[in-house]
């Protein structure tokens, strides 16, 4: 990945046939709703899409199925995090010879490494699974933060192309924009859909948002109008992806968007409305 992904990234909800088992035919489904919807990426195995509650035999049939089923047509992300860093790598590696275009790593959580560690880990993620890496800056979920300072330190090691933050601070992502937007070879992008409007206008490259598993066009379309920066459709559009976020926030927090965009896309035939054990779906 020589060059900056830019636009919207979804991260791929993961479809279960059981809370244990994967959902091939709900795979291949959903990655075609999102590509036909104009998305310039796929996220596959991120906070969104359940990935470090899925078992390895299901991590791993998703990311043959997707590197198959993508089959070169935007660039796809896989996500390597979770408790420990041992397991991070070996994903990687698997991922990475699979086929995947990139990875997406946040740091190990549980025992929360210090800053001197994080870097001592990413640095070998880069260098030993054979893929670009992404930085995953994800507080409210690893109870890690990556500081600016680490991210910039880091944005220098061969193979780490960027930084996907979902701490829904704009002070950081202002910082990382300051000191590594004008690179053309790092990817800046937020999480947080209700966010995507004003860090793109700050300097950022695009939004990895999980409304685009739902209206991937909508999405889309956003970010379109802020790179042609069309104001009035901004707001227009701004204020739809805010009013479609009431469908699937069930309750705060990751757990309660993953419940509802299931349910939600359930209601329309694309995926079962199956959670990853032990998380419990959301019943109408």
């Amino acid at each position: 990945m020589k060059r900056k992904l830019q636009g919207i990234i979804v991260p791929l909800l993961t479809a279960l046939e059981t809370p244990e088992t994967f959902d091939r035919k709900g795979c291949a489904g959903l990655i075609e709703h999102v590509i036909s919807g104009g998305v310039d990426g796929i996220f596959i195995l991120g906070s969104t899409g359940e990935g470090p509650a899925l078992s390895r035999s299901v991590q791993r049939e998703l990311i043959e199925l997707a590197v198959e089923q993508v089959a070169g047509r935007v660039p796809l992300l896989a996500g390597i995090s979770g408790a420990s860093g041992a397991d991070s790598l070996e994903l990687g590696k698997f991922a990475a010879n699979s086929g995947v275009d990139a990875l997406v790593a946040a740091p190990p959580c549980y025992l929360p490494p210090d800053q001197e560690e994080q870097v001592e880990y990413f640095r070998r993620l880069a260098g030993e699974c054979g893929s670009p890496l992404f930085l995953y800056n994800m507080p409210a979920l690893t109870r890690v933060m990556l500081t600016p300072e680490t991210v910039i330190r880091l944005a220098s090691v061969e193979n780490i192309v960027g930084c996907k933050d979902s701490s829904g601070d704009l002070t950081f992502f202002g910082t990382l924009v300051r000191e590594l937007g004008s690179r053309d070879d790092f990817t800046l992008l937020t999480g947080p859909e209700e966010l995507l409007a004003e860090s793109v206008r700050m300097g950022g490259d695009g939004g990895v948002n999980g409304g685009a598993n739902l209206c991937p066009e909508l999405f889309a379309s956003l970010y379109r109008a802020l790179r042609d920066s069309d104001s009035e459709q901004v707001r227009r559009l701004q204020a739809e992806v805010l009013e479609l976020g009431k469908l699937y926030r069930s309750r705060p927090g990751a757990a309660g968007v993953i419940r509802g965009l299931k349910y939600e896309l359930s209601r329309r035939g694309l995926l079962k409305n199956v959670l990853a054990f032990p998380a419990l779906p959301l019943r109408g």
